[in-house]
């Protein structure tokens, strides 16, 4: 349930989201008075850090643990048949091997990552041209709480990878793995190793990884709520 308390606290970010939508980066920019020196983070950054003001963290904690919420922004693409849809898979948090290995479901982490989710969808690709950033197009946002089913999916995925990371198989890791959730090779190369359980009580090292929302999660539950007018009525008529 979403209940009054979070929504009189998100008022604010929705008025600022709402008053964005259809507008370009560029355009933000502008009205914002951001400047190139703080855009180093790309649009991610620009959205979160310099719109909402909210200081993107990489603690375990959510962005707002006041309410528990998240943010997450979401770069969309125009398919060359028309279809909107998500343009890549979104990071929810690193996955840390030993920690993992030694949780259960209840006390797992990456829970206050998920629990609440306030997405921020904006255009980034239209028909295999990706845009340059400052075209990118603020489209919508949506508030996500995931529902019982929704969450047992999550669990499910959950543990299908913890149990890969406890038999000492965190290399075998694979983002064809999931439902909803992916464990994604995230780092500089691959000899960006981390420790991990190595299956007989001991530790060896494997690449970094990251827990990502897979594209099919963003698809069938994000982008079939969000408004996509601003998109639609840029596009030509044919």
């Amino acid at each position: 349930m979403i209940n009054s308390t979070i929504i009189n606290y998100m008022k604010p970010y929705f008025e600022t989201i709402e008053k964005s939508k259809g507008k370009t980066i560029g355009q933000l920019k502008k009205e914002f008075q951001i400047t190139n020196e703080k855009m180093k983070k790309g649009a991610s950054g620009l959205i979160v850090e310099n719109i909402l003001g909210i200081k993107n963290n990489n603690i375990d904690d959510a962005d707002l643990p006041e309410i528990g919420c998240e943010i997450k922004v979401l770069p969309l693409q125009i398919n060359t048949n028309g279809e909107v849809k998500a343009k890549e898979p979104t990071a929810i948090q690193m996955i840390n091997y030993m920690t993992v290995s030694t949780e259960n479901w209840e006390s797992a982490k990456i829970r206050k990552k998920i629990s609440l989710t306030f997405w921020i969808v904006y255009l980034a690709q239209e028909k295999g041209n990706k845009l340059q950033q400052d075209d990118y197009i603020i489209i919508d946002y949506f508030l996500d709480k995931p529902d019982f089913e929704t969450e047992k999916i999550f669990k499910k995925d959950w543990e299908v990878i913890q149990e890969f990371i406890i038999q000492g198989k965190a290399d075998k890791l694979s983002c064809s793995m999931g439902t909803y959730i992916e464990p994604k090779t995230k780092g500089a190369n691959n000899k960006d190793l981390t420790i991990a359980p190595d299956g007989n009580g001991g530790t060896t090292k494997a690449r970094r990884r990251a827990f990502y929302y897979k594209k099919h999660y963003t698809n069938s539950e994000i982008i079939t709520g969000i408004d996509l007018t601003p998109i639609f009525h840029r596009i030509p008529k044919e």
